[in-house]
């Protein structure tokens, strides 16, 4: 547990200056940022990405119960958003078989996200979700990282840019 809270305050003092506002503005027209789905996201025939509001989380933290999830809010206009993109990736790649990982794009437009994908698809399980959720967390800057334990109770919100080792070694003690 004292490694925890020591990964915790290392993410806080390192990172805390490294996440965009939340405001968006006119950046949302130049494209949308999230990642490809893969598990339990699969985009839809038109390509658009699964939605995911309140009860959409609910649903899928029951769901999903028994493993540690990551919840990431981000968007395409976001740079801190983008560097993240690549550690989210290796993340799912080393630890995906024992932890549930959610990129929830907050982009203004769905159709945003359709075309920042189709330039960049990602191996990460991605969902379009709204402003609700996001203030349900109290998101103020993204990207933000929202933990919750194998039986879905939030444990940890932090805006900021996360190493993947640094997400990796959460992973490993969520999954102690």
């Amino acid at each position: 547990m004292k490694k925890m809270w020591l990964i915790t305050a290392l993410a806080l003092g390192l990172l805390a200056l490294t996440a965009c506002s939340g405001e968006s503005g006119d950046d949302a027209k130049t494209g949308g940022a999230a990642m490809a789905p893969s598990h339990a996201a699969a985009s839809s025939a038109n390509g658009s990405f699964p939605f995911m509001g309140e009860a959409e989380l609910d649903q899928y933290l029951k769901a999903n119960a028994g493993r540690p999830t990551m919840l990431f809010f981000w968007a395409s206009w976001c740079p801190s958003c983008k560097q993240q993109i690549p550690e989210l990736e290796a993340l799912q790649k080393d630890k995906g078989e024992r932890l549930n990982l959610v990129a929830l794009s907050v982009d203004e437009s769905e159709d945003a996200l359709d075309r920042y994908m189709a330039k960049h698809p990602m191996d990460v399980p991605v969902y379009w979700g709204n402003q609700d959720l996001a203030r349900k967390f109290r998101v103020e800057a993204i990207p933000t990282l929202v933990i919750f334990d194998k039986t879905g109770k939030q444990i940890f919100s932090q805006a900021g840019v996360f190493p993947a080792s640094m997400l990796g070694a959460m992973a490993d003690k969520l999954n102690q």
